[in-house]
């Protein structure tokens, strides 16, 4: 796993007595502790009995071709792989330390899972933990959730609901037995917008990577207006940077290219030589296009949908014109990555109150599936230079150079001084086009379900959703 090499180095793992142990490194690294500690965590163990069975370490080589034909899988490495992902729950034959053990093998449309007696964690009398005997999951269209949910199909639901969803929900809590409470999201945004600074088209690239247009596109948004219309005034604007709740964040950090400014966008616009209009009022490019482009959606939900339409509306007052076009994630994905997609709208960053501790990862282009706004920047971190495109703004060389020296930090001070300048960079240079922020995430529960509680934060990085809340101790009062 990635998390334990450092600089190509793999740890040093030393067994102390029967309940200790060691991973050591030469140098510091950062990623281990909170990787054990994630949402989707690291797993430093495995159930060496039941797996030992299907490596060829521990196994003849007649007996593991004969397992792998019926397995009908390519070498004993895939049928290995298949039994052991921990992470995805799928095999009810894996032993599990887990407060509950997967008993429905995949694929199917309903899995069940009973209580694990050998779940490590008791409540202060002594008891041991899970206190609820069975989960039952269901797998369902996603527009059906909400529907089920309003019957009252469901104990315990909130993926698969929306704000949208909160008005229906609320009015069938009588009839459902559930009550539903609103969390808050903590993701740098909730929505936003990614320009492609990869571009295929020269011209477009250009002017995407050029501060002032990008910035120009963020301060025409009247971000108020879409939490008014589609959010009823509860959302927060904000432009996908870390929230007020995080220990790092500061005003300068979180105000940067977010104020509702359009004679100031216009000015920006014809400062960057973009003053030539066509017969529809539309700003035309340096080789005589007008200025209008496609944003494309993974057509997953139509709030994307709703949101581009104020977009588009803003954007028309500075001589821009959009259009909205949907389609699926992977096709999606693949057209950022050739360039074809100029802009996409897609979830903001996911964990928006990291401390000086978690990676700054989602800020500096290492990624070249999650960060659309420089999808080949990051893919030539992750082959260390065998493909992609080495960034070539000075600004972006600064944030990965930034991130270097965080993975070397050996304290919190140096990490955190890290930290301080890569936001700095990021949100005044508005890479990304972020929306509103603190969106509420309705949590439906059976009217019973107690030690869930009413307030909450709802994310995946870094609180696991409801994981965070420990629900090996909910518990029915019926």
């Amino acid at each position: 796993p990635i998390d334990l090499v450092i600089d190509g180095e793999q740890p040093i793992f030393e067994i102390i007595d029967e309940r200790s142990f060691r991973y050591s490194w030469s140098k510091p690294n950062p990623y281990f502790l909170p990787a054990i500690a994630a949402a989707s965590p690291l797993f430093i163990y495995r159930p060496a009995h039941y797996l030992k069975a299907f490596h060829k370490k521990h196994v003849d080589e007649e007996t593991l071709k004969t397992l792998v034909r019926e397995d009908n899988a390519r070498d004993w490495v895939q049928l290995f792989l298949r039994r052991d992902r921990m992470n995805k729950f799928d095999n009810p034959d894996l032993p599990t330390l887990q407060p509950w053990a997967l008993k429905t093998p995949a694929p199917a449309e309903r899995f069940v899972a009973e209580r694990n007696p050998y779940f490590h964690r008791v409540d202060s009398k002594g008891q041991q933990l899970p206190y609820i005997d069975r989960v039952i999951m269901e797998v369902v269209d996603n527009k059906l959730v909400p529907v089920k949910t309003g019957a009252g199909e469901t104990d315990l639901q909130s993926r698969g609901l929306s704000f949208q969803d909160y008005t229906f929900l609320k009015e069938n809590e009588e009839h459902s037995g559930l009550k539903v409470n609103l969390w808050k999201e903590a993701r740098g945004a909730h929505l936003a917008l990614y320009p492609n600074l990869n571009a295929a088209d020269p011209v477009w690239r250009a002017l995407f990577r050029d501060h002032r247009f990008r910035e120009a596109l963020s301060i025409t948004l009247d971000r108020h207006a879409i939490s008014q219309y589609l959010y009823f005034g509860l959302a927060t604007p904000a432009n996908n940077t870390i929230l007020p709740e995080s220990p790092l964040y500061t005003p300068e950090i979180g105000e940067a290219c977010l104020g509702h400014d359009v004679e100031r966008a216009n000015a920006l616009l014809d400062e960057i030589g973009l003053t030539e209009r066509d017969a529809e009022g539309l700003r035309k490019l340096a080789d005589g296009r007008s200025l209008e482009f496609i944003v494309e959606t993974a057509g997953e939900d139509s709030e994307q949908t709703d949101i581009l339409e104020l977009v588009r509306d803003d954007w028309a007052d500075i001589g821009l014109r959009i259009h909205t076009k949907p389609s699926e994630r992977e096709v999606l994905r693949n057209r950022i990555f050739a360039g074809e997609a100029l802009m996409s709208i897609w979830y903001g960053l996911e964990n928006g109150v990291p401390t000086a501790r978690m990676s700054p990862k989602e800020f500096v282009p290492v990624n070249q599936y999650d960060q659309p706004q420089w999808p080949k920047w990051g893919q030539y971190f992750e082959t260390k230079g065998a493909a992609g495109e080495a960034p070539d703004l000075v600004e972006a060389q600064k944030l990965m150079e930034l991130f270097h020296i965080w993975e070397s930090a050996s304290g919190d001070d140096d990490r955190r001084k890290a930290w301080d300048e890569i936001l700095k960079i990021y949100s005044s240079q508005c890479y990304t086009i972020g929306l509103v922020a603190n969106v509420l995430q309705p949590v439906a529960s059976r009217n019973s379900l107690r030690n869930l509680p009413a307030e909450a934060v709802y994310n995946w990085e870094p609180h696991g959703q409801i994981g965070l809340y420990r629900p090996d101790t909910f518990w029915f009062a019926d």
